[in-house]
């Protein structure tokens, strides 16, 4: 069999091949060009049964879910139920797939990015170009609620993402992911810290803050009497000094303390079980401590690196609270002017704004009820627009507008 994937199924191959659960550990990196579709062994068109039998189906595309396919040209669009079929032109695309074995294709990262641009709102987007060029990942089926894989490589760069898109011709989507790309970072480590660092970027106009740049995870040098040589912020923005580091609900393992207190409430004479207690707290308190020499040596070496916690994310105007502290920051420290990032944090509707963008992308049931209320405002909105221009094809409403 020869088959091409594209779009949200390529997206779910791409995420399962980073968490190991397609072919091999890692992505594959041979690139080639767009293949024909071909059902293969001597048959002559595709079935449902044969693109049932793909081995990749268990673990990246669930069966109610359509298939989307790349083709090179429109005859030979693929006709059952079930797939949605995209032409790709062979000269605006060269060597812009990736070839995972046994004939099959897969939109190379770049691709598909410009492809989910058509599909995804513009913070989506962006965070998933932090994803790709990050080391986590998101799931495949789940991507809002599921597993992270982290410490993975990146599958693709900024720089590769830019040169793509700068070199790609007669693509739908090429505007907006040029939009997005100015706001994609390389090298984040976790998807809230993304969010976080994608809310700082976002212009003021797009429901962000507007401290862009921001630089994640960049080792700057400390003081010699530190202890260490240097140290690592989660993110840094404008300025360079001032920034954030994102202390989500792991980065200290109380539950690790939990379960051991547990087991010896369980096994009261059990040694074992009061050295994992012991273990836990020390590991808990070292993690800790290295934190708060980290806060002074950041200090001491000229950067203000606020902490921020998954409770101030979830917290109605908690992260309005911690930019706040930044943006004073780095108008002191750093001598900027941010006058318009200032009077958006007092514009009421710019605050409800941020709110559930932020909300948006965050998992749980939290993230459902601002998506929720995000696809209301826009029906909202588009009812008025309808009402509008029906109101300006009538005559006599139209009179009524004019006099």
């Amino acid at each position: 069999m020869q088959l091409a994937l594209c779009g949200v199924t390529a997206l779910r191959v791409l995420r399962a091949a980073r968490q190991g659960l397609v072919g091999q550990q890692g992505v594959p990196r041979k690139r080639t060009s767009l293949l024909a579709p071909d059902p293969g062994q001597g048959r002559k068109r595709f079935t449902a049964g044969i693109l049932a039998d793909l081995s990749i189906s268990q673990w990246a595309i669930p069966s109610d879910c359509p298939l989307d396919v790349a083709v090179p040209d429109q005859r030979q669009r693929i006709q059952v139920k079930g797939v949605s079929c995209k032409v790709f032109s062979q000269s605006a695309l060269q060597q812009s797939f990736i070839s995972l074995g046994e004939g099959m294709q897969v939109s190379s990262p770049e691709l598909l990015f410009v492809e989910m641009s058509q599909e995804m709102p513009l913070i989506n987007l962006v965070l998933l170009g932090c994803e790709l060029c990050g080391s986590f990942g998101r799931d495949p089926l789940n991507p809002h609620d599921g597993d992270v894989v982290y410490w993975i490589d990146p599958i693709t760069s900024t720089e590769k993402l830019r040169s793509f898109v700068g070199s790609c011709k007669n693509v739908r989507g090429l505007t907006r992911a040029k939009e997005a790309l100015r706001f994609v970072m390389d090298n984040a480590w976790s998807p809230m810290e993304a969010l976080v660092a994608v809310m700082a970027a976002l212009p003021v106009s797009h429901g962000g803050y507007g401290f862009s740049p921001v630089i994640l995870n960049e080792r700057v040098p400390v003081s010699e009497a530190a202890s260490r040589e240097s140290r690592i912020p989660d993110m840094l923005f404008a300025d360079g000094k001032t920034g954030l580091n994102y202390d989500g609900e792991d980065h200290l393992d109380l539950e690790k303390v939990v379960v051991a207190a547990q087991r010896i409430n369980n096994n009261a004479a059990e040694k074992a079980s009061e050295q994992q207690l012991s273990s836990a707290l020390e590991d808990v308190r070292s993690k800790y401590v290295d934190d708060r020499r980290r806060d002074r040596e950041l200090i001491a070496s000229g950067h203000l690196v606020f902490s921020i916690t998954k409770e101030d994310l979830a917290e109605k105007g908690g992260l309005d609270r911690v930019m706040s502290l930044v943006l004073d920051a780095m108008e002191r420290d750093g001598g900027m002017d941010l006058g318009i990032q200032r009077a958006a944090m007092r514009v009421r509707e710019l605050v409800r704004m941020r709110q559930d963008l932020l909300w948006s992308a965050m998992p749980g049931a939290l993230g459902v009820k601002a998506r929720q209320r995000i696809a209301r405002r826009k029906a909202h909105r588009r009812r008025e627009l309808e009402a509008l221009n029906a109101s300006l094809r009538d005559p006599n409403a139209w009179e009524t507008v004019m006099f």
